[in-house]
Protein backbone atom coordinates (compact mmCIF):
# COMPACT_ATOMS: atom_id res chain seq x y z
CA UNK A 1 0.00 0.00 0.00
CA UNK A 2 1.04 3.59 -0.51
CA UNK A 3 1.27 6.22 2.14
CA UNK A 4 -2.32 7.25 1.28
CA UNK A 5 -3.60 3.70 1.60
CA UNK A 6 -4.12 2.88 -2.06
CA UNK A 7 -2.85 -0.25 -3.80
CA UNK A 8 -0.01 -0.01 -6.29
CA UNK A 9 -1.10 -0.53 -9.93
CA UNK A 10 1.97 -2.16 -11.43
CA UNK A 11 5.33 -1.00 -12.57
CA UNK A 12 6.50 1.41 -15.23
CA UNK A 13 8.43 0.28 -18.28
CA UNK A 14 11.70 1.21 -16.57
CA UNK A 15 10.96 -0.99 -13.58
CA UNK A 16 9.89 1.83 -11.23
CA UNK A 17 6.60 1.27 -9.54
CA UNK A 18 3.93 3.92 -10.00
CA UNK A 19 1.04 4.81 -7.82
CA UNK A 20 -2.43 5.35 -9.20
CA UNK A 21 -3.13 7.90 -6.51
CA UNK A 22 -6.47 9.32 -5.61
CA UNK A 23 -6.92 10.86 -9.11
CA UNK A 24 -6.79 7.97 -11.57
CA UNK A 25 -7.55 10.16 -14.65
CA UNK A 26 -4.47 12.31 -14.28
CA UNK A 27 -1.55 11.38 -16.58
CA UNK A 28 0.92 9.11 -14.93
CA UNK A 29 4.55 10.12 -14.74
CA UNK A 30 7.83 8.34 -14.56
CA UNK A 31 10.20 8.72 -11.63
CA UNK A 32 11.88 11.56 -13.55
CA UNK A 33 8.60 13.44 -13.71
CA UNK A 34 8.16 13.20 -17.51
CA UNK A 35 4.82 12.28 -19.06
CA UNK A 36 5.28 9.35 -21.48
CA UNK A 37 4.11 9.96 -25.07
CA UNK A 38 0.82 8.30 -26.03
CA UNK A 39 1.01 5.28 -28.31
CA UNK A 40 -0.58 7.09 -31.29
CA UNK A 41 2.10 9.82 -31.34
CA UNK A 42 4.68 7.77 -33.28
CA UNK A 43 6.88 9.01 -36.17
CA UNK A 44 4.72 7.05 -38.63
CA UNK A 45 1.73 9.26 -37.84
CA UNK A 46 3.86 12.31 -38.57
CA UNK A 47 4.79 10.81 -41.97
CA UNK A 48 1.14 10.26 -42.85
CA UNK A 49 0.35 13.83 -41.81
CA UNK A 50 3.15 15.15 -44.03
CA UNK A 51 1.81 13.18 -47.01
CA UNK A 52 -1.67 14.60 -46.48
CA UNK A 53 -0.33 18.13 -46.34
CA UNK A 54 1.71 17.53 -49.52
CA UNK A 55 -1.41 16.30 -51.33
CA UNK A 56 -3.36 19.39 -50.34
CA UNK A 57 -0.54 21.66 -51.50
CA UNK A 58 -0.20 19.77 -54.82
CA UNK A 59 -3.94 20.05 -55.42
CA UNK A 60 -3.75 23.79 -54.92
CA UNK A 61 -0.84 24.09 -57.33
CA UNK A 62 -2.66 22.05 -59.99
CA UNK A 63 -5.79 24.12 -59.66
CA UNK A 64 -3.79 27.32 -60.02
CA UNK A 65 -2.26 26.03 -63.31
CA UNK A 66 -5.57 25.07 -64.92
CA UNK A 67 -6.75 27.73 -67.41
CA UNK A 68 -10.20 29.11 -66.81
CA UNK A 69 -12.90 28.42 -69.38
CA UNK A 70 -12.92 32.11 -70.20
CA UNK A 71 -9.23 31.88 -71.18
CA UNK A 72 -9.95 29.17 -73.76
CA UNK A 73 -13.04 30.97 -75.03
CA UNK A 74 -11.17 34.27 -75.47
CA UNK A 75 -8.24 32.62 -77.26
CA UNK A 76 -10.54 30.67 -79.56
CA UNK A 77 -12.59 33.75 -80.41
CA UNK A 78 -9.41 35.64 -81.27
CA UNK A 79 -8.20 32.89 -83.63
CA UNK A 80 -11.68 32.42 -85.14
CA UNK A 81 -11.74 36.05 -86.18
CA UNK A 82 -8.40 35.82 -87.99
CA UNK A 83 -8.57 32.42 -89.72
CA UNK A 84 -8.01 32.35 -93.46
CA UNK A 85 -8.70 29.52 -95.95
CA UNK A 86 -5.13 28.16 -95.89
CA UNK A 87 -4.67 28.31 -92.11
CA UNK A 88 -4.14 25.28 -89.89
CA UNK A 89 -4.83 25.10 -86.15
CA UNK A 90 -3.28 22.87 -83.49
CA UNK A 91 -2.91 22.68 -79.73
CA UNK A 92 -0.13 21.86 -77.28
CA UNK A 93 0.14 19.63 -75.37
CA UNK A 94 -1.67 17.06 -77.52
CA UNK A 95 -3.91 15.88 -74.67
CA UNK A 96 -5.61 19.30 -74.73
CA UNK A 97 -7.06 18.53 -78.17
CA UNK A 98 -10.61 17.97 -76.80
CA UNK A 99 -10.55 21.51 -75.43
CA UNK A 100 -9.48 22.88 -78.82
CA UNK A 101 -12.38 21.05 -80.46
CA UNK A 102 -14.79 22.25 -77.78
CA UNK A 103 -14.02 25.94 -78.28
CA UNK A 104 -12.92 26.03 -81.94
CA UNK A 105 -14.28 22.83 -83.45
CA UNK A 106 -16.67 24.68 -85.74
CA UNK A 107 -13.67 25.97 -87.72
CA UNK A 108 -11.58 22.78 -87.75
CA UNK A 109 -12.31 20.81 -90.91
CA UNK A 110 -11.22 17.23 -91.59
CA UNK A 111 -8.54 18.70 -93.85
CA UNK A 112 -7.08 20.52 -90.84
CA UNK A 113 -7.64 17.85 -88.20
CA UNK A 114 -6.55 14.96 -90.42
CA UNK A 115 -3.57 16.55 -92.15
CA UNK A 116 -0.42 14.52 -92.74
CA UNK A 117 1.79 17.59 -93.19
CA UNK A 118 1.60 21.38 -93.47
CA UNK A 119 2.47 21.58 -97.19
CA UNK A 120 -1.01 22.76 -98.17
CA UNK A 121 -1.19 25.49 -95.50
CA UNK A 122 0.34 28.95 -95.32
CA UNK A 123 -0.16 29.82 -91.63
CA UNK A 124 -0.28 27.78 -88.43
CA UNK A 125 -2.08 28.82 -85.24
CA UNK A 126 -1.01 27.15 -81.99
CA UNK A 127 -3.01 27.36 -78.78
CA UNK A 128 -0.84 26.17 -75.92
CA UNK A 129 -0.75 25.93 -72.14
CA UNK A 130 1.96 25.26 -69.55
CA UNK A 131 4.73 26.27 -71.95
CA UNK A 132 4.14 23.29 -74.27
CA UNK A 133 5.37 23.35 -77.88
CA UNK A 134 3.47 21.82 -80.81
CA UNK A 135 5.64 19.16 -82.50
CA UNK A 136 4.66 20.22 -86.05
CA UNK A 137 5.27 23.94 -85.52
CA UNK A 138 8.48 25.51 -86.89
CA UNK A 139 11.50 25.41 -84.61
CA UNK A 140 11.73 29.19 -84.35
CA UNK A 141 10.04 32.12 -82.69
CA UNK A 142 6.44 32.73 -83.78
CA UNK A 143 5.52 35.61 -86.09
CA UNK A 144 2.73 36.67 -83.75
CA UNK A 145 1.91 35.99 -80.12
CA UNK A 146 -0.93 36.84 -77.72
CA UNK A 147 -1.79 35.65 -74.23
CA UNK A 148 -5.28 35.13 -72.86
CA UNK A 149 -4.98 34.31 -69.18
CA UNK A 150 -3.15 31.00 -69.10
CA UNK A 151 -3.64 30.21 -72.82
CA UNK A 152 -0.97 31.34 -75.27
CA UNK A 153 -1.77 31.88 -78.96
CA UNK A 154 1.09 31.74 -81.48
CA UNK A 155 0.96 32.39 -85.22
CA UNK A 156 3.54 31.01 -87.65
CA UNK A 157 3.69 32.40 -91.19
CA UNK A 158 4.78 29.44 -93.30
CA UNK A 159 5.06 31.13 -96.66
CA UNK A 160 3.37 30.38 -99.94
CA UNK A 161 2.25 26.77 -100.28
CA UNK A 162 4.08 24.74 -102.95
CA UNK A 163 1.01 22.57 -103.61
CA UNK A 164 -0.33 22.79 -107.16
CA UNK A 165 -2.94 20.06 -106.80
CA UNK A 166 -4.31 18.15 -103.81
CA UNK A 167 -5.21 14.70 -105.15
CA UNK A 168 -7.69 14.13 -102.31
CA UNK A 169 -9.66 17.25 -103.28
CA UNK A 170 -9.43 16.28 -106.96
CA UNK A 171 -10.67 12.71 -106.47
CA UNK A 172 -14.16 13.30 -107.97
CA UNK A 173 -12.49 14.19 -111.28
CA UNK A 174 -10.39 11.02 -111.35
CA UNK A 175 -10.94 7.74 -113.18
CA UNK A 176 -10.89 4.66 -110.94
CA UNK A 177 -10.35 1.14 -112.31
CA UNK A 178 -9.87 -2.38 -110.97
CA UNK A 179 -7.89 -4.89 -113.00
CA UNK A 180 -9.49 -8.31 -113.58
CA UNK A 181 -7.51 -10.94 -115.49
CA UNK A 182 -5.30 -8.24 -116.97
CA UNK A 183 -8.15 -5.96 -118.05
CA UNK A 184 -8.87 -2.63 -116.29
CA UNK A 185 -12.58 -2.34 -115.54
CA UNK A 186 -14.09 1.00 -114.44
CA UNK A 187 -15.33 1.52 -110.89
CA UNK A 188 -18.45 3.67 -111.15
CA UNK A 189 -18.86 6.74 -108.99
CA UNK A 190 -22.05 6.28 -106.99
CA UNK A 191 -23.92 8.31 -104.41
CA UNK A 192 -25.37 5.92 -101.86
CA UNK A 193 -28.42 6.60 -99.72
CA UNK A 194 -27.88 7.61 -96.09
CA UNK A 195 -27.14 4.65 -93.88
CA UNK A 196 -26.15 4.07 -90.25
CA UNK A 197 -22.50 4.94 -89.88
CA UNK A 198 -19.86 3.30 -87.77
CA UNK A 199 -16.83 5.36 -86.93
CA UNK A 200 -15.97 6.55 -83.44
CA UNK A 201 -13.60 4.86 -81.03
CA UNK A 202 -12.89 1.38 -82.39
CA UNK A 203 -15.85 1.66 -84.76
CA UNK A 204 -13.93 1.22 -88.00
CA UNK A 205 -13.87 3.24 -91.20
CA UNK A 206 -16.83 5.33 -92.33
CA UNK A 207 -17.54 4.93 -96.04
CA UNK A 208 -18.53 8.23 -97.67
CA UNK A 209 -21.87 8.42 -99.43
CA UNK A 210 -20.15 9.35 -102.68
CA UNK A 211 -17.51 6.79 -103.62
CA UNK A 212 -16.19 4.65 -106.45
CA UNK A 213 -17.55 1.15 -105.90
CA UNK A 214 -15.34 -1.44 -107.57
CA UNK A 215 -17.10 -4.64 -106.50
CA UNK A 216 -20.59 -4.84 -105.01
CA UNK A 217 -20.03 -8.42 -103.86
CA UNK A 218 -16.96 -7.30 -101.90
CA UNK A 219 -18.25 -4.05 -100.39
CA UNK A 220 -14.88 -3.01 -98.94
CA UNK A 221 -13.48 -2.59 -102.47
CA UNK A 222 -14.32 1.08 -102.86
CA UNK A 223 -12.28 4.24 -103.38
CA UNK A 224 -13.24 7.44 -101.60
CA UNK A 225 -12.25 10.12 -99.15
CA UNK A 226 -12.44 9.19 -95.48
CA UNK A 227 -10.57 9.57 -92.18
CA UNK A 228 -8.67 6.67 -90.63
CA UNK A 229 -7.12 6.18 -87.22
CA UNK A 230 -3.47 5.72 -88.14
CA UNK A 231 -0.88 3.67 -86.29
CA UNK A 232 -0.01 6.67 -84.08
CA UNK A 233 -3.76 6.92 -83.21
CA UNK A 234 -3.98 10.28 -85.00
CA UNK A 235 -6.78 11.00 -87.50
CA UNK A 236 -5.63 11.03 -91.12
CA UNK A 237 -7.70 12.35 -94.01
CA UNK A 238 -6.95 10.18 -97.03
CA UNK A 239 -8.23 8.17 -100.00
CA UNK A 240 -9.28 4.65 -99.02
CA UNK A 241 -7.96 2.16 -101.56
CA UNK A 242 -8.23 -1.35 -100.15
CA UNK A 243 -6.26 -3.56 -102.56
CA UNK A 244 -7.97 -6.60 -104.04
CA UNK A 245 -4.79 -8.65 -104.47
CA UNK A 246 -1.84 -8.77 -106.88
CA UNK A 247 -3.83 -7.02 -109.62
CA UNK A 248 -3.98 -3.29 -108.86
CA UNK A 249 -6.72 -0.82 -108.19
CA UNK A 250 -5.76 2.39 -109.98
CA UNK A 251 -6.73 6.06 -109.67
CA UNK A 252 -5.91 8.23 -112.69
CA UNK A 253 -6.01 12.04 -112.73
CA UNK A 254 -6.14 13.14 -116.39
CA UNK A 255 -4.37 16.24 -117.69
CA UNK A 256 -3.36 17.76 -114.34
CA UNK A 257 -0.56 20.27 -113.76
CA UNK A 258 2.83 18.69 -113.11
CA UNK A 259 5.35 20.32 -110.82
CA UNK A 260 8.75 19.20 -109.67
CA UNK A 261 7.57 16.43 -107.34
CA UNK A 262 4.70 14.34 -106.03
CA UNK A 263 4.52 13.95 -102.25
CA UNK A 264 2.54 11.04 -100.83
CA UNK A 265 1.67 9.74 -97.36
CA UNK A 266 0.27 6.24 -96.98
CA UNK A 267 -0.71 3.94 -94.16
CA UNK A 268 -3.31 1.58 -92.77
CA UNK A 269 -5.93 1.74 -90.09
CA UNK A 270 -4.44 1.17 -86.62
CA UNK A 271 -6.40 -2.04 -86.06
CA UNK A 272 -5.00 -3.59 -89.25
CA UNK A 273 -1.38 -2.49 -88.82
CA UNK A 274 -0.69 -2.81 -85.10
CA UNK A 275 0.00 -6.57 -85.11
CA UNK A 276 2.66 -6.17 -87.84
CA UNK A 277 2.04 -9.61 -89.25
CA UNK A 278 0.31 -9.04 -92.58
CA UNK A 279 1.35 -8.62 -96.20
CA UNK A 280 3.03 -5.41 -97.39
CA UNK A 281 1.20 -3.03 -99.70
CA UNK A 282 2.70 -1.96 -103.03
CA UNK A 283 2.25 1.64 -104.17
CA UNK A 284 3.14 2.58 -107.74
CA UNK A 285 3.16 6.08 -109.31
CA UNK A 286 3.01 6.67 -113.06
CA UNK A 287 3.02 9.82 -115.20
CA UNK A 288 1.67 9.48 -118.75
CA UNK A 289 1.99 5.70 -118.43
CA UNK A 290 5.63 5.80 -117.34
CA UNK A 291 6.59 4.57 -113.88
CA UNK A 292 8.23 7.31 -111.83
CA UNK A 293 8.04 5.78 -108.36
CA UNK A 294 7.40 2.50 -106.57
CA UNK A 295 7.14 2.06 -102.80
CA UNK A 296 6.42 -0.77 -100.40
CA UNK A 297 4.54 -0.08 -97.17
CA UNK A 298 5.34 -2.52 -94.38
CA UNK A 299 3.32 -2.95 -91.19
CA UNK A 300 4.83 -0.68 -88.56
CA UNK A 301 5.67 2.13 -91.01
CA UNK A 302 2.64 4.13 -89.90
CA UNK A 303 1.54 7.02 -92.10
CA UNK A 304 4.80 7.02 -94.04
CA UNK A 305 5.96 9.80 -96.35
CA UNK A 306 7.04 9.06 -99.92
CA UNK A 307 8.34 11.50 -102.51
CA UNK A 308 8.71 11.25 -106.28
CA UNK A 309 11.22 13.64 -107.83
CA UNK A 310 9.65 14.27 -111.23
CA UNK A 311 12.58 16.39 -112.42
CA UNK A 312 14.94 13.46 -111.85
CA UNK A 313 12.55 10.77 -113.09
CA UNK A 314 11.57 12.53 -116.35
CA UNK A 315 14.33 15.07 -116.84
CA UNK A 316 13.91 17.15 -119.98
CA UNK A 317 10.81 15.14 -120.88
CA UNK A 318 8.86 16.55 -117.91
CA UNK A 319 5.70 18.07 -119.39
CA UNK A 320 3.71 20.97 -117.97
CA UNK A 321 0.58 18.80 -117.70
CA UNK A 322 -0.04 15.09 -117.81
CA UNK A 323 -1.89 12.07 -116.44
CA UNK A 324 -0.97 11.00 -112.90
CA UNK A 325 -1.84 7.42 -111.99
CA UNK A 326 -1.65 5.77 -108.54
CA UNK A 327 -1.79 1.96 -108.30
CA UNK A 328 -2.30 -0.05 -105.10
CA UNK A 329 -1.85 -3.83 -104.83
CA UNK A 330 -0.76 -6.55 -102.41
CA UNK A 331 0.03 -10.26 -102.41
CA UNK A 332 -2.56 -10.98 -99.70
CA UNK A 333 -5.46 -8.52 -99.27
CA UNK A 334 -6.68 -9.66 -95.84
CA UNK A 335 -7.19 -6.53 -93.69
CA UNK A 336 -5.13 -4.30 -95.95
CA UNK A 337 -7.06 -1.07 -95.30
CA UNK A 338 -4.60 1.11 -97.18
CA UNK A 339 -5.29 4.84 -97.31
CA UNK A 340 -3.17 7.51 -98.95
CA UNK A 341 -2.94 11.24 -99.57
CA UNK A 342 -0.87 12.99 -102.22
CA UNK A 343 -0.19 16.35 -103.76
CA UNK A 344 1.61 17.67 -106.83
CA UNK A 345 4.09 20.35 -105.77
CA UNK A 346 6.36 22.88 -107.41
CA UNK A 347 9.63 23.98 -105.88
CA UNK A 348 10.38 24.58 -102.23
CA UNK A 349 8.30 26.67 -99.89
CA UNK A 350 9.53 30.23 -99.65
CA UNK A 351 9.39 31.78 -96.22
CA UNK A 352 7.74 35.20 -96.00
Amino acid sequence: MSLLGFERDGSSSDGVSQSVGPYPHRPQTTISGRVPAPRWASPWWLLFLALAVAEVVALGVREQRVPAESDWASAAEYVRGKLEPRDAVTVAPAWADPLLRLYLGDRITTKIAGRSDLDGFERLWVLSIRGAHAPDSPQRDPDGEDIFGRVRVERYDLGRSPVLLDLVDALPTARVEMRRDGIDEPCPLRTFPPAPTRGGLGGGIVAPRQRFQCDFERPWLWVGQTVIEALDLAPRRCIWTHPQGPEPISITYPNVPLGSRIVLHGGLDYHDERDQDKAPVDLRVLVNGREVGRFVHEDGDGMARYEVDLSRALGAELPVRGDVRIEVSTAEPFRRSFCWVASVQQGARRSP
